[in-house]
């Protein structure tokens, strides 16, 4: 009697586990702001095959069946996380488009969430449109067992995408020039990089090249942020027509990327995008800036001749020590635009005309040598 009390247990909960075993049990999940609040507990215990094995892991097994609904934003996560207790610790992910029995998979993942869980992260879906999703276990050799699952709304950087770059402004040392910004909630937008052909959630930036036509690009790490590992592009030309100048993964410090870059077209915008290493990675803030110690006030020399420009800062008149070496002068602001150019200048520039600021004179020699000296208007 016990044995078949038993039996007839096992059976009741198999067959409440595998309610959403197939396609049209789905489980519809409620979107949340993040996981926690999105968070419902399943199981995938008593749960058998259906339908076609995900594309990122051929041999993933036992799926048990969910839904949603795309938000207005048309910004959506699922995630997949360990439940505290249960056996089931590696899951892989598939997010689908259309109907029961005519469905179109759209995303797959299985190791982008915490430890060997899952997570799928969609933007640009159809307000109001059904997602069926599939929870999957890694391989017939995992356990079954208890997770959570989540659907959740997120708010993806404003430069997710190459149109939305954001500027940066050039500076004299790295810390001098330094922002931090995210790559939360980003997507993978572009060409993959050709130093590191696995990148993903790539943000963009740009920056206008200084009078020097020198530039340095870094990216470090931030206090206390889970991104450790960028790789980093340089691009000439305009967004949908971009060609990739230069890629690092590693030259900066620690897993971070550096990029120096010399005889670029000064007042040209570069675009530049900050990858992490590959889908594993973890998101998170991250430091970069952009800098060229040639932007410092400074003298600048050759071992035959020294150039100087006095006063520094000026008002109305700036003067160069020895202009019978100088063929022409060019007065360039700090966005890199060319304000003034003066062919043949006399030892005294008249700029009176200038808006207080930064500006870089750009010395053109009659040996062929450019010289360019940082100024203060005042």
């Amino acid at each position: 009697m016990k044995k078949l009390l038993l039996c007839l247990l096992l059976l009741t909960i198999t067959l409440i586990n595998a309610q959403n075993d197939e396609c049209s049990g789905a489980t519809l999940l409620t979107v949340g702001t993040d996981f926690t609040s999105g968070a419902i507990t399943s199981t995938n215990v008593g749960a058998t095959t259906d339908g076609n094995p995900p594309a990122c892991n051929s041999d993933a097994v036992d799926n048990t069946w969910f839904k949603v609904v795309v938000p207005a934003s048309g910004n959506l996560k699922i995630e997949t996380q360990e439940l505290t207790g249960s056996s089931f610790d590696d899951s892989v992910l598939t997010v689908y488009s259309g109907a029961c029995g005519t469905l179109t998979e759209i995303a797959c993942d299985d190791d982008s969430g915490q430890d060997f869980f899952s997570l799928v992260t969609l933007t640009g879906q159809a307000p109001g449109t059904t997602l069926y999703i599939n929870v999957w276990k890694y391989d017939s050799d995992t356990d079954s067992g208890e997770f959570q699952i989540s659907a959740y709304q997120f708010q993806p950087p404003t430069n997710d995408n190459c149109s939305q770059a954001i500027p940066l402004t050039a500076g004299t040392t790295f810390d001098a020039a330094v922002s931090t910004f995210s790559n939360e909630g980003t997507t993978i937008d572009g060409t993959p990089p050709s130093c590191q052909v696995d990148a993903a959630d790539n943000v963009w930036f740009t920056v206008v090249v200084p009078p020097s036509g020198n530039i340095s690009i870094e990216t470090r790490e931030a206090s206390n942020s889970s991104f450790t590992d960028s790789v980093l592009t340089v691009y000439s030309g305009t967004c949908g027509s971009l060609t990739e100048i230069e890629c690092d993964d590693d030259d900066g410090e620690g897993s971070f990327s550096l990029i120096n870059l010399t005889g670029q077209t000064p007042g040209a915008t570069l675009y530049i995008s900050v990858w992490k290493y590959e889908s594993d990675t973890d998101n998170g803030e991250f430091q970069i800036a952009a800098y060229d110690a040639a932007l410092s006030t400074h003298e600048v020399s050759n071992s035959t001749q020294k150039i100087q420009v006095s006063p520094n800062p000026f008002t109305d008149v700036l003067n160069i020590s020895d202009v019978s070496k100088v063929e022409s002068a060019s007065i360039t602001d700090a966005l890199g635009r060319v304000v003034k150019t003066i062919e043949k200048p006399s030892s005294s520039l008249q700029l009176g005309e200038l808006k207080t600021g930064v500006y870089f004179v750009t010395l053109k020699m009659n040996d062929g040598t450019v010289k360019t000296i940082k100024t203060v208007k005042k």
